[in-house]
Parts: C-alpha cells; sequence; structure tokens
C-alpha cells in the first residue's frame, strides 16, 4: 500500500451472505426508533406510537 492510498479493507465484510454479518435497515422496522418502540430519553415514539413498525408516517416531505 503506498502513502498516498486509503486503507478500506476493514469497511465491508468479506462475504455479503454471511449470516453473522451486520444487515441493513430492516424496512419494516420505524426509522425513528429502530422498532424499539421508545426514544433513548424514554418517551413513546411519535413516528410509530410505540409499535415499533414502519409506517405511512415517515419519510420526508
Amino acid at each position: 500500500m503506498r502513502e498516498h492510498e486509503i486503507d478500506d479493507h476493514g469497511l465491508t465484510p468479506s462475504d455479503p451472505a454471511d449470516p453473522s454479518a451486520p444487515s441493513g435497515i430492516d424496512p419494516s422496522q420505524c426509522p425513528e426508533c429502530q422498532g424499539l418502540g421508545t426514544l433513548p430519553d424514554g418517551e413513546t415514539c411519535p413516528v410509530c406510537d410505540g409499535t415499533g413498525q414502519a409506517t405511512a408516517r415517515t419519510g420526508g416531505g
């Protein structure tokens, strides 16, 4: 490796089919609370109303 090259070998899994590899975002989970139903401060998630499931109310506008 040369001095000006970037070492990016550890940034992607070696085998994408590996079940132990972290997966992407689950589209069935609420993007605000990541499926937990609560926010980090303990409040009920206002996007999914505490269900943890994705709703039609998500998205930009």
